[in-house]
Order: C-alpha cells, then sequence, then structure tokens
C-alpha cells in the first residue's frame, strides 16, 4: 500500500469567538496511490472544506496535508500555487475556464504558467480520449456543458498530477452527459495511475469509487472499502 497523501489532526474552523464554526474537526486520513474516493455528506458536512485543504487552495487552522513527503500547510502562496500546477489537478463544477481563450489555450494553461514544454503525444492522447479533437478553437461559450467539462478535465491532466480533486463535477450537467464526464474521469484517471478523489451528493456515483469516506459535521464518520 503506497500512501500518497495523508491528513493529521487537520483542522477548518471560519471566524472567531461566538461566530466561529468548526467546518472540518481533527482529522486522520490515509489515501493510496491510484484509488478512486468519493466524498459524500450533508450540505455543511465539511466535503468541500476538506477537498480544498487537500488540494492547498484553503488554509488548515490546525493539522498538517502530507503529500510526497510535504506538509502543504507550512506552504506560502507562491510554494502552494507552484505545487497545485505540478502535482494536483481540479475538476469543479462550474468549469472555471477562461472565456477569452480557445480550448486548447485553456487546456494548456498550467503548462504555460509553469513555463512547460507541451508534451504533443501525451496531449494527442488525451484529447482522443476525451473526445476533444475538432474542439481545439473552439471558445468556452462555443462549446456545450459536456464539452466544457472534458475541457476542464484535460486542464486538470494535462500536467500529469498525482491526485485529482473534483468537486461536483457533474453537478450542472444533464444525466447522460453525467455519467459520461464521470466515466471519462474515472477512466482517464485509472489509465495513467492518478488518485481521484470527488465530492459528490449522488450515492449512485459514491458506489463507484474504491472507497467511500463519509463526513458528517465535520468529522469524518466512515470510510468504506467498496466490494
Amino acid at each position: 500500500m503506497n500512501i500518497l497523501l495523508e491528513t493529521k489532526r487537520l483542522e477548518k474552523t471560519y471566524g472567531t469567538g461566538e461566530r466561529a464554526v468548526q467546518a472540518l474537526k481533527p482529522l486522520d486520513l490515509q489515501i493510496e496511490e491510484g484509488k478512486f474516493y468519493a466524498v459524500i455528506g450533508r450540505s455543511g458536512s465539511g466535503k468541500s472544506t476538506l477537498l480544498h485543504l487537500l488540494g492547498g487552495l484553503d488554509r488548515p487552522t490546525a493539522g498538517e496535508v502530507i503529500m510526497e513527503g510535504k506538509n502543504l500547510a507550512a506552504f506560502n502562496d507562491r510554494e502552494a500555487a507552484i505545487f497545485r500546477r505540478r502535482r494536483i489537478g481540479f475538476v469543479f463544477q462550474a468549469y472555471n475556464l477562461l472565456p477569452e481563450y480557445t480550448a486548447i489555450d485553456n487546456i494548456r494553461m498550467p503548462l504555460y504558467l509553469d513555463q512547460r514544454e507541451i508534451d504533443e503525444e501525451y496531449e494527442i492522447m488525451l484529447l482522443k480520449k476525451l473526445r476533444l479533437v475538432g474542439k481545439e478553437k473552439k471558445y468556452p461559450n462555443e462549446l456545450s456543458g459536456g464539452e466544457a467539462q472534458r475541457v476542464a478535465i484535460a486542464r486538470a491532466l494535462i500536467a500529469k498530477p498525482a491526485v485529482v480533486l473534483a468537486d461536483e463535477p457533474t453537478g450542472n450537467l444533464d444525466a447522460k452527459s453525467a455519467e459520461e464526464v464521470l466515466q471519462i474521469l474515472q477512466g482517464t484517471c485509472r489509465i495513467f495511475h492518478q488518485t481521484l478523489i470527488l465530492v459528490t451528493h449522488d450515492l449512485q456515483i459514491a458506489r463507484m469509487a474504491d472507497e467511500v469516506l463519509t463526513l458528517e459535521d465535520g468529522n469524518l464518520v466512515t470510510g468504506e472499502k467498496q466490494v
């Protein structure tokens, strides 16, 4: 068992004094390399908070997030941004594509920001797998919801991250597009041996995962391996 990512007494509190809200209570978690994890729980249970902390998008109030021997919580803003670009891929419900850039430039953005060369063979493989061949020069407003989400997935994968964090990636899609995007996301992560951590409210999606993490009022109440 290879541990890619782990938390040690990870906590997050918003506000201070009487208005303080503990979004995530002391949490110890180990994430294995190459597995698919689904994170479920009611609205406000801490799912997105956990995902943002794991990805270094937010700082914990206490505790550590250890990935590849590095404590993400100890990074300054610049160090965190560089590490995210190189080792973590993000897929959000809202796509977050840059409207003034074409699909291919949106996909390549992590490489542009990091001044890295484009692996053309890998890029072509991604475009074919995500059925985006022929869509490269289109702008976000010219794409369907499913196409836009596939572009977002390609962007998340282009830098060959070790882990992909997805926050309700199918929330804005119809049932058919949602199923397609999920299959693509799961399939590409398996092909490229990446860990996938996906927040969802859909139990049917959660059942596809290798392990389900259930949050309740900021507590991890179960971590169930699927049979």
